[in-house]
């Protein structure tokens, strides 16, 4: 009991003590704490807005996706350097979240330091704290016209009022629909690949004790189209528990990893960490890609980093604990060749709280979009290789002009030829000069009307999607009559499958979009070289082509249909 009662007299004493005494900067930071402001302010908590989930279809876009802007929040000092706002405003928009009051100042400030103003924006808004990450929104794409929308969560620092209310203000200043997500969350501590795929420690568990597993998948399905939500430990064993502070989706296949020395007590988990994401599979339908960056001294934080289209900005710090910049940057452009690393030297980064966690970045809301599920690793060889894509703009705010599947064939210079328009936004060729044991990278390309150009993967040419064939040698060739199709093709309503000469096997049938995403999936038992499935509804569906592949223990079948 004595022991109880000195624990409650602890707590209110260290209470005390945080309303009354000044922390420093770096405590702050440290800490994601309140300011002394904060502490001597009561906020009333903001009463959470929730609504109906969007509707025709929901997508999170992805850090690394194109991007148009990057928000900083000014509450009443800047947390970034000026080097990495003038760097930034040189090429897209800065979006600086301050109280009219502070603008001015904010405003000669930025001036001084060498920023182009001219792509500086100021959100009149209320701001609590310089965590910006942390309290914006998630960006979503949407429904039938492929709008860019916002999702609110609860922030999960209830006393930050003005941070949690930021996804509303934003909604209101960009005029785009808010959708209410009941979910405390916060910004670090969510990653996605931009396919419906997403990771987060599991302090979302905790932080949501009403909800079961399955309630939290739901809502994350309904809101931002996650289907596959990788809650995992936290190996950094901190207070904080966001996983930007050592893990990072690079691209939808490349994830970044922390590697703390042999000698530290998290080792283990770091390792564990590394092994789990290498044995997870992609969107793409291969494993993971894992790079790691050092941490070395207790500062470092170099999964901590902004990717803003063809630039990766890496948190540096200076004096000793900034040993390691030249190995994170020599990392990143092993993971990432064509992009540009930009190490941000800075005294004032620590290990939970660097340059990820005091930015955000903000799509294209006019994104030009190329979704294709590419042929990647090694491929069985077969007479034809379909190239299929779906090319759109956002909002339908643009037409597109061109679409270029680019190749190359075991290092010899790319070739470029143009992509079909086969039904509303769906481009097709057909490759069939292809052999075994060939490579082959490629990369596709399109132009809209404004004019803009986009890539897929988005840094193009300098690091394509790659495939080799697989030869006799390697597996069994099949016979040329053995194939699943599907018919009508294209389809409206109904689809059915029919066969010729399968093994007698048990199948599991998966359709996917061009996302990559599973749409139906169902299992057959085929006891006849010829059968039949009987017609599937695929009335729900939006147009487009579908992959659909047939998988048994022995052999994989695919073949493709486009839904009207």
């Amino acid at each position: 009991m004595n022991k109880i009662i000195f624990s409650v007299f602890f707590i209110f004493l260290n209470l005390g003590l945080f309303a009354q005494r000044e922390f420093t900067e770096a405590e702050r930071s440290k800490y994601h704490m309140n300011s002394p402001e904060e502490f001597k302010t009561s906020y009333r908590n903001r009463a959470f807005s929730y609504t109906a989930p969007p509707v025709g279809g929901t997508r999170s876009i992805a850090e690394f996706e194109p991007n148009q802007g990057v928000i900083i929040a000014f509450p009443n000092n800047f947390a970034v350097p000026y080097s990495l706002i003038s760097q930034l405003s040189q090429y897209v928009k800065v979006y600086i979240v301050c109280s009219s009051f502070a603008q001015s100042y904010a405003s000669s400030q930025l001036q001084n330091n060498g920023v182009n103003m001219e792509n500086v924006s100021f959100v009149n808004a209320p701001i609590d704290s310089q965590w910006t990450r942390d309290f914006s929104p998630i960006f979503i794409e949407y429904g039938e016209n492929n709008k860019v929308g916002i999702v609110d969560f609860p922030y999960n620092r209830p006393d930050r009022t003005n941070d949690d209310n930021l996804p509303i203000v934003l909604g209101e200043y960009w005029n785009m629909e808010v959708f209410g997500m009941n979910l405390v969350h916060t910004g670090g501590n969510y990653m996605t690949d931009g396919l419906g795929i997403a990771a987060s420690c599991d302090l979302v568990y905790t932080e949501n004790s009403s909800l079961n597993q399955q309630e939290i998948s739901e809502l994350v399905l309904d809101y931002i189209g996650i289907e596959n939500y990788h809650l995992v430990n936290d190996p950094l064993n901190d207070y904080i528990e966001h996983i930007d502070c050592w893990g990072k989706f690079l691209a939808v296949d490349k994830i970044l990893i922390t590697r703390v020395p042999a000698s530290d007590s998290r080792y283990a988990e770091f390792e564990a960490m590394a092994d789990y994401w290498a044995n997870q599979t992609t969107s793409y339908g291969n494993k993971y890609k894992v790079f790691r960056t050092n941490w070395g001294m207790d500062r470092n934080a170099y999964t901590n980093s902004l990717i803003v289209n063809n630039k990766v900005f890496i948190p540096f710090n200076t004096g000793n604990p900034g040993a390691f910049n030249a190995d994170a940057a020599t990392v990143y452009e092993e993971a990432m060749p064509g992009y540009e690393i930009i190490g941000i030297e800075y005294n004032k980064w620590f290990s939970t709280d660097a340059l990820h966690c005091r930015t955000h970045e903000v799509p294209d809301f006019e994104m030009l979009k190329i979704a294709h599920l590419p042929y990647v690793e090694e491929i069985n060889f077969q007479e034809t290789y379909d190239f299929n894509a779906e090319i759109y703009s956002f909002n339908n705010s643009n037409s597109i002009t061109e679409v270029k599947l680019i190749y190359s064939v075991n290092n010899e210079e790319f070739v470029e030829l143009e992509m079909e328009n086969i039904s509303g936004n769906t481009y097709n060729i057909s490759l069939n000069n292809l052999n075994q044991g060939d490579t082959i990278r490629y990369y596709i390309q399109a132009k809209d009307n404004r004019p803009k150009t986009e890539t897929l993967p988005y840094i193009g040419q300098a690091d394509p999607f790659s495939f080799t064939i697989k030869s006799t040698s390697n597996t069994t060739e099949l016979p040329k009559d053995q194939y699943i199709k599907a018919f009508p093709n294209p389809a409206t309503n109904i689809l059915y499958f029919i066969s010729n000469n399968l093994p007698n096997d048990n199948y599991e049938i998966e359709i996917y979009n061009q996302f990559g995403q599973i749409i139906k999936k169902l299992n057959v038992e085929i006891t006849d070289i010829n059968w039949e499935i009987s017609g599937i509804d695929i009335s729900d569906l939006k147009s487009g082509l579908y992959s659909i592949i047939a998988k048994s223990g022995k052999t994989i079948f695919t073949t493709k249909f486009i839904k009207l």
